[in-house]
C-alpha cells in the first residue's frame, strides 16, 4: 500500500500544478480585460469632463495681452492672411481687449473700442437721415462700442465660445455706456464689422444689418455692418 500511494504522489502533483496553471491563465485574462475597463472608464470621464471657460478683460501691462495677441496672430495673419500691420493697428493701444481661456489656455479674444458719435433724432428719438428736414430733429452724442477681431482657434470652435465671447463684449459695452449715464445703458450702441458667411450668428443675439454695401477687409474676407442698440 506504501508504493501504491508513492507511486500516485508525483500523478497528484503534476494534477495540482496544472490546475494552478489554468487558474492563473483564467485570472490574468480578466485582470486585463478590468484594466482595460478602467483606463477606458477614466479616460470617457475625462473626455465627460465640462471645459473650464473663462472670459475677462485684460489690462494693457499684463501678460494677458501677449495671449490676445497669439489667439490673433494665428487666426488672422497665419489663417485668413490679414497684414500683420493692419491686424495690429494703432486702435489697440486704446482699445478694451477680451480674452477666453480654456482650461487656463488662451483660445479666444476679441476688443471693444469705444468712440462718441453724434447723430440727428427726431422727435421720437429715432435716427433720422442726414438730409432730413431742418427743425425737425436734434443733433445728440451717443456712446458706440465697436467689437472688433472676435476670433476663436480652430481647435476650439463649434463650442459656442464665439457667442459668449460676443455677448460678453456686448455686456461690457453696457457696462461702460451705464457708468457715463449713471447706472443706464440707454443710448450705447454696440456695433461690429461682420464676415457675411456669420451674419446669421450675429442676427441670432439681436445685432441688425445697418443700410450699405457688402466690402471686403484687408484679407479678402467679403463684410457687412451690423449693430444692436442698447
Amino acid at each position: 500500500g506504501k508504493d501504491r500511494r508513492l507511486h500516485h504522489r508525483p500523478v497528484q502533483l503534476i494534477y495540482r500544478l496544472l490546475s494552478f496553471v489554468s487558474l492563473l491563465l483564467l485570472l490574468f485574462p480578466t485582470t486585463a480585460a478590468f484594466s482595460s475597463m478602467s483606463s477606458s472608464s477614466s479616460l470617457s470621464s475625462a473626455a465627460a469632463r465640462p471645459k473650464q471657460i473663462t472670459i475677462r478683460t485684460v489690462k494693457h501691462d499684463e501678460d494677458g495681452m501677449s495671449h490676445c495677441h497669439a489667439v490673433r496672430r494665428a487666426v488672422f495673419i497665419e489663417e485668413q492672411n490679414v497684414p500683420p500691420d493692419v491686424e495690429m493697428d494703432d486702435r489697440d493701444a486704446t482699445a478694451t481687449h477680451i480674452l477666453a481661456t480654456c482650461d487656463g489656455m488662451a483660445v479666444g479674444a476679441a476688443r471693444v473700442v469705444f468712440v462718441d458719435e453724434e447723430v440727428q433724432v427726431n422727435g421720437d428719438g429715432d435716427d433720422i437721415d442726414d438730409d432730413g428736414e431742418s427743425g425737425q430733429g436734434t443733433r445728440t452724442t451717443v456712446k458706440v462700442g465697436k467689437i472688433g477681431r472676435v476670433c476663436v482657434l480652430k481647435s476650439h470652435r463649434g463650442r459656442g465660445y464665439g457667442r459668449r465671447i460676443v455677448l460678453f463684449a456686448v455686456d461690457e459695452i453696457r457696462r461702460m455706456v451705464g457708468d457715463r449715464n449713471g447706472g443706464s445703458s440707454a443710448g450705447g450702441v454696440a456695433r461690429l464689422g461682420a464676415q457675411v458667411h456669420a451674419l446669421k450668428f450675429y442676427e441670432s443675439m439681436g445685432f441688425e444689418l445697418i443700410p450699405g454695401k457688402e466690402y471686403m477687409d484687408a484679407g479678402g474676407v467679403p463684410h457687412r455692418d451690423m449693430q444692436l442698440i442698447l
